[in-house]
């Protein structure tokens, strides 16, 4: 198993949150867009907020509970979002998560680091099986999981309480064996996400 901490795609680099990121943490998450669509994040959501979260981070990584990164863009080092895995070492099966800030959507940043995120899971940390969930009126949050691979396998009625108001989730998975032909077939010989460690 390998737990690196530093994952790089073709645009973005995926690191550790320090506690210097905070302010831009709560700038970006106090978007109530980002918010209605993420049942964690509360709104207004707070520098308290940002610090609590980030200080929570090096306990989970530690304990193997669940890897959250920071992800940035290559040329500028401009924190763009978040991405994680959330683990269940019993199953070998892990939740993805991910939320970008306003400022840097329609990049195709969430679809580049999820599929980051797939490899470290499925490559780094021998998972069997990854799944993400969302909110059924999150139509973008569908168009990247199904552009990762991930397949549609079914909705959860009510599932949800956002704001009092309860809402269908929609879950989506993809396991190993489905997984890796495909990462050798759009990879090649190329180099993985954790660079030359590997």
């Amino acid at each position: 198993m390998y737990r690196s901490e530093t994952l790089t795609t073709p645009r973005l680099s995926l690191r550790r949150f320090s506690p210097e990121d905070a302010p831009i943490v709560q700038m970006l998450a106090d978007d109530i867009s980002i918010a209605a669509g993420v049942l964690e994040i509360p709104h207004p959501y707070t520098l308290e907020d940002a610090r609590q979260w980030i200080g929570e981070h090096n306990s989970l990584w530690r304990r193997g509970e669940q890897y959250i990164f920071a992800i940035t863009e290559k040329g500028t080092a401009d924190l763009a979002g978040a991405a994680s895995l959330r683990l269940n070492g019993v199953h070998a099966h892990a939740e993805l998560g991910y939320w970008i800030g306003r400022p840097f959507r329609g990049r195709g940043y969430a679809t580049e680091a999820a599929e980051a995120l797939l490899e470290f899971g499925f490559l780094g940390l021998g998972l069997h099986r990854i799944y993400a969930r969302h909110l059924a009126w999150n139509t973008a949050s569908s168009r990247v999981l199904s552009r990762i691979g991930m397949r549609h396998e079914g909705t959860m009625r009510e599932h949800a309480c956002k704001w009092g108001s309860f809402q269908d989730v929609y879950l989506f998975g993809i396991n190993s064996p489905d997984f890796l032909p495909r990462y050798f077939e759009r990879r090649g010989n190329r180099n993985s996400c954790y660079g030359e460690e590997r």
